[in-house]
């Protein structure tokens, strides 16, 4: 067994010096030294730089656009009605469910009618035994009227006799007095008619107003609309002028809102110079004018409305302020009543201005400014002065030409001096962003803006 290994490890050993001395091992020991000699070499070659970094880059948009005057408003309901009762008593029964739409004369209440009933039950006696006094005060008058007519020819008669000494003067003064006590019982049975009818008039006064409490009795609703909830259950006990309920109408809505009298004056020229001459401007003109509105989830401004009222006492002295109110519809009653809102007013016409995405406009110590790519593919850094925001973009006034290429994405690869790989994209703004123009209230970006925030559309 030992003799059978030695001669295994004898041969084991030959065939490795076999190997030493073949061709295939001197080829492979030749072909590890270049490669180690290459390696060596490599490592002192000059370090090759990245290529530049890409950047997008867009010319400024030109844009017609018409200015506004944006202004925080409220919403109020242009018909709201109180419901209150008219007459003390208890209420019988509620004839409506909160929140439901009711139309004007609808009823909502009824109160105990009992005792109002008796009241015009007794009226209405009142008024007939009125109308008797005035049939007896008639008839007096007639007896009056027929005695006057006997004591007058009985005097004319005791005149007459008089005349031919056949009477004498007693029968005449007799039949004198008794003459004027006639005519004074007929003035006074005339008297006794005034009065009478009088006293008719005043029981129908009280006939009428004991029917109008009776009527009070059942509660109606004074205009169309959507009733609102109500604390008054049936068995309550309801005084004179108590509030029951009230009825909203939201079909139109009225927006209120404030300008400063810079802000009207500069509004009141614009509409000034579109007037032809000689022409004054009116209230009128002013009321003619499109109002826009939008809630704070809103995009754009989807309400259009007409400014309906401005404060005739002008502008407040305490707050320089000037009262203005305008008038939206509603149908679908999506304006609530209270919800603060934002009102946008035109206050000129279009003008042409340059926009870039308000998130390419970065500021320093120096100022704001944007990146722009020159010809040689180089970034450098411009100063711009923003006039306004508008939805995310910027009026830029000064500093840009419309060839400007604004690095509008990849502003975090991008610094002065260096260059980059500029891939051009053109700009592009929805309509209805810009419809509504800007406001002279928007706020300029104070830095560099966000750049996961959502940026304006871009197309090749």
């Amino acid at each position: 067994m030992n003799l059978t290994r030695l001669r295994t490890s004898t041969l084991t050993g030959q065939q490795t010096m076999d190997i030493l001395k073949s061709n295939t091992f001197n080829r492979l020991l030749i072909l590890w030294c270049l490669m180690t000699v290459n390696g060596c070499k490599s490592s002192r070659n000059n370090y090759a730089p990245p290529p530049p970094p890409e950047v997008t880059v867009s010319k400024p948009l030109q844009q017609s656009i018409t200015p506004f005057l944006d202004q925080n408003g409220v919403i109020e309901a242009v018909d709201e009605a109180d419901v209150r009762a008219r007459v003390r008593g208890f209420v019988e029964s509620v004839e409506f469910e909160p929140g439901q739409e009711v139309a004007a004369g609808d009823v909502l209440y009824k109160i105990e009618s009992t005792q109002y009933q008796a009241s015009v039950n007794s009226a209405t006696a009142e008024v007939a035994s009125a109308e008797a006094a005035i049939s007896v005060a008639n008839a007096l008058v007639r007896t009056a009227e027929a005695e006057a007519k006997k004591t007058g020819q009985n005097l004319g008669r005791a005149e007459s006799l008089l005349s031919q000494n056949a009477g004498s003067q007693a029968e005449f003064d007799t039949a004198t007095a008794e003459n004027e006590a006639a005519l004074a019982a007929l003035e006074s049975a005339k008297a006794n008619v005034q009065a009478a009818k009088a006293a008719k008039g005043q029981s129908v006064a009280s006939l009428a107003q004991a029917q109008i409490d009776l009527d009070y009795t059942t509660v109606k609703s004074p205009i169309n609309g959507r009733i609102t909830t109500t604390d008054i259950k049936r068995g309550n006990l309801v005084d004179n002028g108590e509030k029951l309920t009230a009825v909203v109408n939201r079909s139109q809505v009225f927006a209120n809102f404030s300008v400063s009298d810079r802000d009207i004056l500069r509004f009141m020229n614009e509409k000034k110079a579109g007037l032809k001459p000689g022409e004054k401007l009116t209230e009128a003109d002013l009321s003619e004018t499109a109002v826009f509105l939008k809630r704070e989830t809103d995009e754009g401004f989807p309400f259009k409305g007409v400014l309906e009222y401005i404060d005739p006492e002008g502008v407040d002295a305490s707050t320089g302020t000037l009262r203005l109110r305008a008038q939206f519809a509603n149908p679908d009653d999506s304006l609530l009543q209270g919800i603060f809102v934002m009102v946008r007013v035109p206050t000129g016409d279009s003008v042409e201005v340059m926009l870039i995405p308000e998130y390419a406009v970065l500021r320093d110590q120096r100022g704001q400014y944007v990146l722009v790519v020159n010809a040689e593919r180089k970034v450098e850094r411009v100063a711009v002065t923003v006039a306004k925001t508008i939805s995310g973009w910027a009026v830029i006034e000064k500093g840009l030409t419309p060839d400007s290429r604004v690095v509008v994405d990849g502003l975090q690869r991008a610094r002065p001096g260096l260059e980059v790989i500029p891939i051009d994209k053109k700009l592009e703004v929805d309509d209805q962003t810009l419809l509504r123009g800007f406001s002279p209230t928007d706020r300029t970006p104070d830095g560099a803006a966000d750049s996961s925030a959502t940026s304006p559309s871009e197309v090749e």
